[in-house]
């Protein structure tokens, strides 16, 4: 199977994964898409559908690549990827590729050759809704990774086998059995140390809107394994760092939103910021900043910023020129 998650022990321990579905516009004909796979979580990674030479070729080209990976980098990521362009009315007649795949600083790019645009594009194959205003096929996608060697990697641990060297107790998670460590978890929150303590954490200890993945993650941060965070569960987190009481995961995520959150634009972070109070997080994003060029780079709307922000900007400005 090609996707797995972590709603029961991974066979064998999963080293990452990633599924999304998207949809693709008709009259577009290049779109990109950010992602992260843990563990990998200090790789960021994009796949791109182009349709640019598609009524030449009859294919549609669907490509996977890290983004921000030095060419002199060594690493190597070997992974099972896999992309369907679901037929709305049957998925007998989808259309399929997939493969296993290695990445390294020699070989930085995987492109798949999808065959049946000229299907794909025809109104009468039940690939797009033809009533709708707009007119999308709907991709399906999904990574698997098998192996990494990476420079800047990040390993998770495994907390579903037991090992007297890193835990000292087993706790029932929603269900799910995980051994923990509870002296470093007493260390940053009393309040998440007496929950451990019980054994059980039921859905009820936490915040609505949180899944097993993010707790998952939150463990992983607890336990020093320095993960990425991300647009899909940076706010996760901040819920439970509020909930639970552990001042070092807010800090943690207040850090990541200075150099930037992979999926979300600067404003995005901004507003997340002020939505959870944290403001210094202004602050020591435009301070940063050590050149014009670096202010530039943070990429802020200012037409869509409030005066406060808009004046600590331009303060920076007059104190860089």
């Amino acid at each position: 199977m090609m996707y797995q998650d972590y709603t029961g022990k991974p066979k064998p321990f999963l080293l990452g994964s990633y599924t999304k579905f998207c949809n693709f516009p008709l009259e577009k004909s290049n779109l990109e898409y950010n992602m992260y796979i843990p563990p990998i979580h200090n790789i960021e990674w994009r796949f791109a559908v182009d349709t640019t030479k598609s009524e030449e070729t009859n294919n549609l080209k669907f490509s996977v690549f890290p983004t921000n990976q030095h060419n002199d980098c060594f690493y190597l990521v070997e992974m099972d990827v896999a992309v369907v362009i679901e037929n709305l009315e049957s998925s007998d007649y989808s259309i399929k590729a997939q493969g296993n795949y290695e990445f390294s600083a020699m070989k930085r790019k995987l492109v798949l050759e999808i065959p049946g645009y000229e299907k794909i594009i025809d109104r009468n194959q039940g690939f797009f809704d033809d009533k709708k205003d707009e007119k999308t096929f709907k991709i399906h996608f999904t990574m698997v990774v098998k192996s990494t060697n990476l420079c800047d990697s990040v390993k998770m641990l495994d907390f579903y086998n037991s090992d007297e060297s890193l835990y000292d107790v087993e706790v029932n998670v929603w269900g799910h059995t995980m051994y923990l460590n509870k002296k470093l978890i007493s260390l940053q929150s009393p309040t998440l140390a007496e929950l451990v303590e019980t054994k059980t954490i039921a859905y009820s200890d936490i915040p609505f809107g949180v899944i097993f993945e993010d707790i998952h993650d939150f463990f992983q941060v607890i336990h020093g394994v320095d993960l990425k965070l991300n647009a899909t569960n940076i706010e996760a987190f901040l819920k439970l760092a509020n909930h639970l009481k552990v001042p070092r995961i807010t800090e943690y995520c207040k850090e990541q939103m200075v150099v930037g959150v992979s999926g979300m634009t600067t404003n995005q972070v901004i507003y997340l910021a002020e939505k959870w109070s944290l403001w210094d997080v202004v602050p020591r994003k435009v301070s940063a900043a050590k050149s014009l060029a670096d202010l530039k780079s943070q990429k802020w709307d200012l037409e869509k910023l409030n005066d406060n922000v808009i004046t600590q900007i331009t303060r920076r400005i007059f104190e860089l020129d």
